[in-house]
């Protein structure tokens, strides 16, 4: 009935992990006799365990004592957010359990191939698993799982040392320089013991104790290292006697304490609840100080562990290699000649991680050469801002410019490294405003004539971007002079040229205007895109405009001042009775009456 209530509640617990740095939990869950609840508790409390550091989700749960009927019901309370690794039995069940793995499949592939059973005596069996790391190409952890045979005298002891010297046969099979954690239930009773010098004696296959090789754990001075057992009295099929061996273990290959890449993380290494105050008592006899000023939590969890297993788990927190990153900023590509110009290039450490120390530092150096130039060493810590290296352009030379950045990083198994990124660019010429387009004309004077009384008079001028041809810049207008009256200033068609001409429109109103000449001089600013090396400038238009008096012609205005007025008849009076033919505007053959009226009819300004 408990295991069943368990996988209702288990089923609830589901961990996501959102990064990829790694926490490795091992446990002996003493067959299932205790509380699977509890167990459940204690495994989400390893994912939210924040006291030595920082919380994170385990990443691998490796589990000594399981019986195969359980396999389902572990999974409900590891999480469907995690995958069973390849499990074996073969009749370990019935001899104190097998090894189980589970892993988180967004961090982890398992290589099933590599997965493979070694025996340790006593009917059991310890399991190698191969993990490839996601994001890490050709990155893999082995992992090894194990149950050695328990109990003290040479007879056991023996028997422990077989199943150690197996282990490490099959660990001496592996690539060199391995990364390999060996955990489980190992049952040693002192640092003397054949078995733990087997582990640890240096050569090919050696593994490292992170509590350091051969130190004591005996005694209530070494009670932080006790693993067994967290209650004081038997309960069920639990063992009791207190906290006061060191019977659960993680061996690291050197290569994962070599200070770099794929990692333990320092001080993270310990037993999920024991404050080192309980020695040969229960865990939570009295208050527990596990988690720094937060009593509550620590009792609360250490209710749990003396009644989930008789064994306490383990975690350590595992760092990952850098991950280079880089960019650069290509808008920066394009400047005008001479322009001190520089390329931003940016470097990352992408590693993706949520805390500083779950990822290694990236170390790169920076090589640039061809048209931009410059050598810069960085140091990037995991979710630090990225580094922007300035490298100089060659803007002296028309055209366009090549370069290579070569990135090298010199962090331990860094992704991904060395880099060689190709860049190229455009050194461009400066724009050139001219008011002709075969020449370059800076200064120039248009002159227009309109007849008075013509009404408004629109006229252009044409502004182009002299020798435009894509190799040097945009012509921007900046300003047109507001030039004086009656001359007027209409607007341009565009203030920004390349191949087409810009039309800047004017207008005069003859009517408004006496005959005259009307002169404007206007300075044009002009400048650059707006890129390194703009520079702006002045060309000045004068404009002048002519107003002539009208050359409209009408009969009768004798005088040719565009009136029929009083004038004009005086001049008919002066040759009434003629036959000037001037002044004949009948066409009758003489100056008369006729030729009054078709003034009158004409009279005022001619039409």
């Amino acid at each position: 009935m408990m295991k069943q209530v368990c996988i209702a509640i288990g089923a609830l617990w589901i961990s996501t992990v959102a990064s990829a740095q790694i926490r490795v939990m091992s446990y002996n869950i003493a067959q299932f006799k205790g509380d699977a609840n509890a167990m459940a508790d204690v495994l989400q409390a390893a994912s939210d365990d924040d006291s030595h550091g920082f919380a994170t989700p385990v990443s691998v749960f490796l589990f000594q004592e399981v019986d195969e009927a359980d396999l389902s019901l572990l999974q409900s309370i590891v999480g469907a957010s995690y995958t069973m690794a390849t499990f074996t039995d073969q009749n370990d069940s019935n001899w104190g359990g097998a090894q189980a793995m589970f892993y988180n499949a967004s961090q982890f592939v398992e290589n099933t191939s590599l997965h493979y059973d070694i025996y340790t005596g006593a009917s059991r069996h310890a399991d190698r698993w191969a993990l490839n790391v996601t994001g890490y190409n050709g990155k893999r952890i082995y992992v090894y799982s194990m149950h050695l045979k328990a109990s003290p005298g040479s007879t056991n002891e023996e028997t422990r040392r077989q199943g150690a010297e197996s282990v490490r046969d099959d660990i001496m099979t592996l690539p060199l320089n391995s990364h390999v954690i060996v955990v489980g239930d190992m049952n040693f009773y002192s640092p003397s013991e054949p078995a733990y010098d087997w582990f640890i004696a240096s050569g090919d296959g050696e593994l490292v104790d992170p509590l350091g090789n051969g130190s004591s754990w005996s005694g209530g001075s070494n009670a932080l290292k006790h693993t067994q057992s967290p209650l004081l009295n038997q309960n069920g099929g639990l063992i009791g006697g207190g906290l006061d061996d060191r019977f659960d273990f993680q061996f690291l290959s050197p290569s994962l304490l070599d200070g770099g890449g794929f990692d333990l993380i320092n001080g993270t290494y310990r037993a999920l609840g024991n404050d080192g105050n309980h020695y040969n008592d229960a865990i939570n006899a009295g208050n527990n100080y596990y988690f720094p000023g937060d009593t509550a939590r620590g009792n609360a969890l250490a209710d749990k562990l003396i009644i989930a297993s008789d064994h306490m788990p383990l975690i350590a927190d595992y760092q990952v290699p850098a991950v280079l990153g880089w960019e650069w900023n290509s808008s920066e590509n394009r400047v005008i000649v001479g322009a001190i110009s520089t390329v931003d290039f940016i470097i990352r450490n992408d590693a993706p991680v949520s805390h500083i120390l779950a990822a290694d530092v990236l170390d790169v150096s920076l090589i640039a050469e061809g048209g931009i130039t410059g050598t810069q060493s960085v140091s990037i810590p995991a979710l630090n801002p990225p580094t922007v290296v300035a490298l100089p352009v060659d803007t002296s030379v028309l055209g366009t410019w090549n370069g290579t950045v070569t990135l090298t990083s010199t962090s331990p198994e860094a992704q991904t490294t060395p880099e060689v990124i190709q860049l190229n660019g455009e050194v461009i010429g400066h724009a050139n405003a001219s008011f002709d387009f075969a020449n370059d004309l800076d200064w120039f004077t248009y002159d227009f004539v309109f007849e008075a009384n013509t009404g408004v008079q629109a006229f252009n001028v044409l502004l182009f971007n002299y020798g435009f041809d894509g190799s040097q810049s945009l012509l921007e207008i900046d300003d047109v002079s507001t030039p004086e009256l009656p001359i007027m200033f209409n607007g341009l068609s565009t203030n920004v040229v390349g191949s087409l001409p810009a039309l800047m429109d004017f207008s005069i109103d003859t009517d408004a205007t006496t005959p005259d000449t009307y002169t404007s001089f206007l300075p044009i600013s002009f400048s650059d895109e707006d890129l390194l090396g703009e520079q702006s400038g002045i060309s000045m238009l004068t404009i002048r405009v002519e107003v002539i008096p009208s050359t409209t012609i009408c009969s009768e205005d004798f005088d040719d001042d565009g009136d029929v007025d009083v004038a004009d008849i005086l001049i008919l009076i002066a040759d009434w009775g003629s036959s000037d033919v001037m002044h004949d505007l009948d066409n009758n053959g003489i100056v008369g009456v006729g030729d009054l009226l078709l003034m009158i009819a004409a009279w005022g300004p001619c039409a």
